[in-house]
């Protein structure tokens, strides 16, 4: 009995590590699931986690502290990740929440890519190549999805993309403005597909 209480003890001090992993997780999950899209989430959920995190970072530090205090070096730094994370957090925000908006539309992909080729293979080319936007959805002034591009033009500057092309991309959203970038990972899986942003 004495053993498992310390046990729970021991595991009680790893908090801060667990939830400096926790809420990147979270996010990413969330970004990967409908609920990522949804307004009110986006607009209320995410900044109230954002501030739940912010608040358990200081009391881990005080913790940490504490544990400096008693000459508990160990425990200490396994304290001290919390706020140390939170603080990276701060200082690149903007890339903490691209890196995990394209971690969950990654994680997205894999679970419907096979969906998503029975879509692409329903779409008839018209002897062109293929070039089929599937859009995730997001808010009223920008969203995400995903570009299939048998062509592979949709990064390429305007000035070099074929008038083809752009005659198919102005019935998509591309026509509005966008971001892409290649999705990662094997080749045979991941060829013609990108990852993108549009503004609308």
């Amino acid at each position: 009995m004495g053993r498992i209480r310390e046990l729970q003890n021991r595991f009680g001090f790893y908090w801060p590590l667990c939830a400096a992993i926790s809420l990147p997780l979270l996010l990413i999950l969330s970004e990967a699931s409908p609920l990522g899209l949804d307004f009110a989430f986006v607009m209320l959920g995410i900044p109230i986690l954002l501030l739940a995190w912010a608040i358990l970072g200081i009391w881990a530090g005080v913790v940490s502290i504490r544990q400096l205090d008693r000459g508990k070096w160990r425990l200490a730094l396994v304290s001290s990740t919390l706020p140390v994370s939170i603080l990276l957090t701060i200082l690149f925000f903007l890339s903490f929440i691209h890196f995990c908006n394209d971690a969950g539309d990654l994680l997205h992909f894999a679970f419907y890519r096979t969906n998503y080729l029975s879509e692409i293979q329903a779409t008839p080319s018209g002897g062109q190549p293929r070039l089929v936007v599937i859009n995730r959805g997001g808010m009223i002034w920008a969203s995400r999805g995903y570009v299939y591009d048998e062509g592979d033009e949709v990064m390429l500057d305007p000035s070099l993309q074929s008038q083809a092309w752009k005659a198919i991309s102005q019935s998509t959203e591309l026509s509005c403005g966008y971001s892409a970038q290649a999705i990662p990972g094997h080749f045979q899986v991941t060829r013609h597909w990108y990852l993108a942003s549009f503004n609308c």
